[in-house]
């Protein structure tokens, strides 16, 4: 059926036609040489089928510790998790062969003979990539056949049900998807194996951190959850495969040589170059139209086109903050959340606020510690942390980590307005004065992290990686300009303006 078709698309970088079967010729090849390498498919090998098996007889032999736990905790959680899990394994050395997939061929001098080939760019990065994700998909999946069929065979039960298993095996194909895609991206972008290699982390340490999401959400029986990450990750991979389409240029990687050696006085003075141009002139690659770089010109040109460059990381970082909102919220209507809460709403109703109520007393923050001063230094070493934790996982870390923090205020409205409060007016009091500036300040902040995160994915047209590097950190630290005094202004409203608010509104009887 593949053999005569052709597509004419732009999903690969705008070519007018792509041949699905020139890319499978490709793939044919470098699967047939990566077969042939024993140095390949000996651990495949071993972590597709040695390793699950290993695992069942880690668990035939635990029954002891097993028989421990509660009834239908080892049928119903850590059967299901260990069966989603051990597909991960697999893939985590079938990553290698995608980060050959470009300069290995360099490293082995055999690139300009395949460049030279009558292929088009997407055709060429297309074959790569199905050469690599084509075995580390069926490795995946082997090896959770071979773990549940172990099992089986040693007199246990069906690890998860059947629709269950079957989902496990498309999430782990959805992860393959995603790791594969970006590893031939760095493959194609990288001056040698070694680079590659190191630049790996900013591929696993993510979906690392996926698994173990994967994991909560098994071990505490939300597997529904699964189907969103699952969304998630072919969102993510959609955006890859277009990308590596698009930064993928076959003479820029026969010219790059000596990438690896880092020029110090070279970056700098770039650097120093775009701090001297707004962002427009520097995507456009002309000289400053103004003067010098200014305060005034900061604030009145750099950090307006920054947002604007920044809108669909500030976006998704929105989303993010809503999804954690309404998970916050429905996290309360769990049944085994609500027996808790229960207790907790008949508590407060006895202790329902007043006037005389102590905590509307204007001193008492200062009097625990928690004045201007703390508040400001805590949100922006929480800033910093998290633009820090999404540099190292390609903005996911960062994310997540203000998801955490954002949660637990849809779980306390939720719970609040259980209990009879006024969900607006306790906004209004508490959290409309100093939020309208420190949550524009904390997504202003992890949209530009994301966006440096991600700037080896989505570079501006025209930008070489490490130019859009350079780029996105420049970007990054001129709109600081902009986040620490917001983070300042609202820590001053927060620690004084804001209680004063939501005391004269309990002392109103409002709530």
């Amino acid at each position: 059926m593949f053999k005569n078709l052709i597509l004419r698309t732009t999903l690969f970088g705008g070519e007018k036609s792509f041949s699905l079967k020139r890319a499978f010729i490709v793939a044919r090849r470098e699967l047939r040489d990566g077969l042939r390498d024993w140095r390949i498919m000996a651990p495949i090998i071993s972590l597709t089928f040695i390793v699950p098996l290993l695992v069942v007889l880690g668990i035939r032999l635990g029954n002891g510790f097993l028989s421990r736990l509660e009834p239908g905790t080892f049928e119903g959680r850590v059967l299901p998790f260990a069966t989603l899990a051990i597909g991960f394994f697999p893939m985590s050395f079938s990553l290698v062969i995608a980060l050959e997939a470009f300069v290995g061929e360099k490293e082995r001098n055999s690139l300009e003979t395949l460049l030279s080939a009558p292929l088009t760019d997407s055709e060429l990065f297309t074959g790569k990539f199905l050469a690599a994700v084509i075995p580390t998909i069926l490795s995946s999946i082997y090896g959770t056949m071979v773990f549940v069929l172990g099992i089986l065979i040693t007199g246990g039960p069906l690890p998860a049900e059947p629709i269950a298993i079957g989902f496990f095996m498309l999430l782990g194909a959805a992860e393959a998807l995603v790791m594969v895609a970006a590893a031939v991206i760095v493959s194609s972008q990288s001056t040698s194996v070694r680079a590659a290699n190191l630049l790996a982390s900013f591929v696993i340490v993510p979906m690392a951190i996926v698994v173990q999401i994967e994991a909560i959400v098994v071990l505490t029986g939300q597997t529904g959850g699964l189907f969103f990450i699952f969304l998630g990750l072919v969102i993510i991979f959609i955006i890859l495969i277009r990308t590596g389409g698009r930064v993928f240029n076959r003479e820029e990687i026969l010219s790059r040589e000596g990438g690896d050696n880092l020029k110090f006085r070279q970056i700098l003075g770039n650097i120093g170059r775009m701090f001297a141009r707004t962002p427009q002139e520097i995507i456009e690659n002309r000289k400053t139209g103004l003067k010098r770089f200014t305060p005034w010109r900061l604030y009145r040109h750099d950090i307006p086109q920054i947002i604007k460059l920044n809108r669909f990381a500030i976006m998704t970082v929105t989303t993010a903050l809503l999804l954690a909102v309404f998970i916050g919220w429905w996290f309360t209507t769990l049944p085994i959340v609500k027996n808790v809460t229960n207790d907790l709403q008949q508590q407060y109703k006895q202790q329902v606020a007043s006037p005389q109520n102590p905590a509307c007393d204007g001193d008492t923050l200062a009097r625990n510690g928690i004045t201007w001063q703390f508040i400001f230094m805590n949100n922006t070493r929480a800033v910093l942390v998290g633009s820090a934790l999404a540099f190292l996982t390609l903005g996911v870390g960062g994310i997540l980590l203000l998801m955490v923090a954002v949660g637990p205020i849809g779980a306390i409205g939720s719970f609040l307005s259980q209990v009879g409060v006024n969900i607006f007016l306790l906004i209004v009091g508490f959290v409309l004065p100093h939020g309208i500036i420190e949550l524009p300040a904390v997504v202003f902040a992890t949209a530009a992290a994301l966006q440096v995160a991600t700037c080896f994915v989505l570079p501006p047209k025209g930008m070489a990686i490490g130019r859009s590097l350079q780029f996105s950190l420049v970007n990054y630290i001129k709109l600081l300009a902009l986040i620490i005094p917001m983070l300042f202004i609202a820590a001053i409203i927060e620690a004084n303006i804001t209680p004063a608010i939501g005391c004269a509104l309990i002392k109103g009887g409002l709530f």
